[in-house]
């Protein structure tokens, strides 16, 4: 893979790691609110996009 394309990748995870948990631990902590919920769901959306965007750059489909 390549370093910059590495690099977005990390950023994608990290971001939807961080989204997610903000979303669930706010959750747990002062009850289901929509923008809860709207922040969990666009972290597993990052996640998504993230694992198909380093699954589809990965090294070992060359």
């Amino acid at each position: 893979m390549e370093p910059q394309t590495e690099r977005r990748c990390h950023l994608l995870i990290g971001i939807a790691l961080v989204l997610l948990t903000i979303g669930i631990g706010y959750d747990f902590v002062f009850g289901t609110k929509l923008a809860d919920f709207l922040v969990i769901i666009a972290g597993l959306f990052t996640g998504w996009v993230a694992f198909l965007y380093c699954l589809g750059n990965a090294s070992f489909w060359e």
